[in-house]
């Protein structure tokens, strides 16, 4: 297989599920560790977030389920092989999520089952391996209520086995690029973390946040338990695999190792007794909490009765109010009748306002035509005036000179030419007559 030619600081980590490797990556990324932008969400499986880059769970996904295996991981077998066809989807996922100036990686318990795959295409890629006991990892997939182990519990006991020994073996063969931690230590000290990544890895990281998690939400058993006790009478390579793994972490004889020694484990007689014991101190608080919560019913009881009472009054109230809306609709109904009544005579007093204004415009229209007119005639009687007073003018002329041409006729009558020319017309009319005469007698 043909490795990629980046260079950068990459950190994977990883390990079986429920081992507290989001708890490890929260802190990883607080402290400065890139681990992409496409984030699983958080659920009621991990409240405060898984941390996992969705670009590699797809992949590892579709690799698992191109073999036939169940897509979260659930499977014995171990270096699931990677198809030809995926290698190059795996170089775009790694390109396009590298990040050339800070430290990056991510964070997926199904990379235990590709470890070999992952090595050969970055061979620069340092790991880091977090485990945790195999009954406090079986109690919280029993929680988780995974619908796989319903009917056959011991099989999550048998991929603990099979994730962590995957683990151990790629640790023993490459321990110089691999660190192996508990959840206990990483959570009890992270700076212990941070420290041995820096010196035995090369990368450096700065300091996390300190409330990034909650160490309630991490469910430990005690050492007391019968649990382990439990694993390591029936299931006795589970709880060797969980020595080694202590053992590969220097925590062995350690002052202050979590690690359940196997002389410590109560004895079956002791763990019998303690459970009969545990079952009457259960019935007794059972009692005890039963005493509480008759108590707490009698006081709710009475609440309850004043509430009653206090809701009996709140209905009259509420009556009395819904007669006063029911008067008051009445009113509303009555005053809606009237507005509609004023919103018709209101919209007849428009229309005879508009009709009024139609007839006052046209009315303006007739004035101003008839100021016109008038104008138009006082300039026609102005205009007359100046023509009669020119005629009387004129007549005033006209009579100066008739009574001067009577003057010069009646001087003329009275002279002797005026005679001569009267006679003279009244000779030329008498011969006119007489020649029309004689034209009728010789007609005749």
């Amino acid at each position: 297989m043909q490795s990629t030619e980046i260079k950068q600081s990459i950190l994977i980590v990883t390990g079986m599920h429920r081992s507290g490797t989001s708890l490890t990556m929260s802190l990883l990324q607080s402290a400065g560790l890139e681990i992409g932008q496409r984030l699983l969400q958080p659920n009621y499986g991990n409240v405060k977030g898984y941390f996992e880059n969705v670009d590699f769970i797809e992949f590892h996904e579709s690799v698992l389920y191109s073999q036939g295996i169940n897509k979260v991981g659930w499977t014995l077998e171990r270096n699931i092989p990677v198809p030809v066809a995926y290698i190059d989807k795996a170089k775009q996922i790694v390109q396009e999520n590298s990040s050339s100036k800070k430290v990056w990686g991510w964070k997926d318990p199904r990379t235990t089952l590709f470890l070999e795959f992952w090595r050969d295409l970055l061979p620069e890629a340092k790991f880091l391996f977090v485990y945790r006991s195999p009954w406090e990892v079986i109690d919280s997939l029993y929680r988780r209520a995974d619908d796989v182990f319903y009917l056959n519990p011991e099989f999550a006991l048998k991929v603990w086995i099979n994730y962590n020994q995957a683990i151990i073996n790629f640790y023993d063969e490459f321990s110089e690029k691999c660190i192996l931690l508990s959840v206990d230590s990483i959570s009890c000290e992270p700076a212990f973390m941070l420290k041995a990544i820096e010196e035995k890895l090369d990368i450096s990281l700065g300091n996390p946040t300190g409330d990034i998690y909650d160490r309630l939400l991490l469910h430990t058993q005690t050492s007391n338990s019968h649990r382990p006790a439990l694993i390591k009478h029936y299931f006795p390579e589970a709880f060797e695999l969980y020595h080694e793994l202590n053992v590969r972490q220097g925590l062995i004889n350690a002052s202050n190792s979590p690690c359940v020694n196997p002389e410590q484990l109560p004895s079956y007689a002791v763990w019998s007794l303690q459970d009969w014991l545990d079952l009457r101190q259960t019935q007794r608080n059972s009692k005890t909490e039963l005493q509480q919560t008759q108590s707490q019913l009698h006081q709710i009881q009475g609440e309850l009765h004043q509430a009653r009472t206090e809701l009996h009054q709140t209905q009259e109230e509420l009556h009395q109010t819904q007669g006063e809306l029911h008067q008051t609709q009445g009113e509303l109904h009555q005053t809606q009748g009237e507005l509609h009544q004023a919103r018709t005579e209101l919209h007849q007093t428009q229309g005879e306002l508009h009709r009024t204004q139609g007839e006052l415009h046209q009315a303006r229209t007739e004035l101003h035509q008839t100021q016109v007119e008038l104008h138009q005639a006082r300039i026609e009687l102005h205009q007359t005036q100046g023509e009669l007073h020119q005629a009387r003018i004129e007549l005033h002329q006209t009579q100066v000179q008739l009574e001067h041409s009577q003057a010069v006729i009646k001087g003329m009558e009275s002279s002797k030419f005026w005679k001569l020319r009267s006679q003279w017309f009244r000779l030329k009319k008498w011969f006119r007559l007489k020649k029309w005469f004689k034209r009728q007698h010789l007609v005749a």
